[in-house]
């Protein structure tokens, strides 16, 4: 079945938010295909809807699909998920269901697929502005650091930076695991390399500030 979609600059409708619905509805049926391709290209044009009619019902709407697409969905498609929400941050304050938009996200945290689990903890890294404390989410990049995988790894990393922005108890929780990690003989350069600029986010207390400078001379 071939979708059509309606450009968001076509009038038509006359209310903004009845052309908003019409869009999200135009969208909502790539979504729903069973073709990879239209689903690809529904989602990457979301951010323009979001531009365009930035009204929280529809926002919260729109990041509820695009959460169960990630949910139930391939790694490929959750790759342009992950793209909608790094590109819409200044928009992820308008989702108004965060637990379930979280909950339906989280939920593949579980895979055995270290590919899908990285992707859920990139996810969750670029909107870590809106669930900052989360101990959930904290708990999986902690252990997800540990991980064999070093996909899995890096996106824990990523996730990490995040939260640590985002978090002064993730930050100060993190320090010592951070740490052994850049002295650690286990960690290759890289990997070291990556972790260091986590390091700039802890500086909430004093015995924090003063492991990080030590571990920098």
């Amino acid at each position: 079945m071939s979708v059509r979609f309606r450009s968001f600059s076509d009038g038509g409708l006359g209310e903004p938010e009845q052309d908003a619905n019409s869009a999200l509805t135009e969208l909502d049926k790539g979504l729903r295909s069973g073709r990879v391709g239209e689903q690809c290209e529904a989602i990457v044009r979301f951010p323009p809807l979001f531009e365009k009619y930035p009204f929280p019902i529809l926002i919260n709407s729109s990041f509820l699909k695009l959460a169960d697409v990630f949910r139930v969905g391939n790694n490929f498609l959750r790759l342009w998920v992950l793209r909608v929400c790094q590109q819409s941050e200044k928009h992820l304050d308008k989702i108004l269901n965060v637990d379930e938009f979280v909950r339906r996200v989280f939920s593949v945290i579980h895979s055995n697929d270290p590919v899908a689990r990285a992707l859920t903890l990139r996810t969750l890294g670029s909107v870590a502005g809106i669930i900052p404390e989360r101990q959930q989410v904290h708990h999986s990049i902690r252990r997800s650091l540990d991980s064999h995988d070093t996909v899995e790894v890096e996106a824990a990393v990523y996730a990490a930076m995040q939260f640590a922005a985002q978090s002064k108890s993730f930050a100060v929780s993190m320090c010592n695991k951070i740490s052994h990690m850049i002295q650690g003989l286990a960690t290759p350069a890289h990997m070291k390399l990556q972790l260091i600029p986590i390091l700039q986010h802890m500086h909430h207390d004093t015995s924090t500030a003063a492991m990080v400078r030590q571990l920098c001379t």
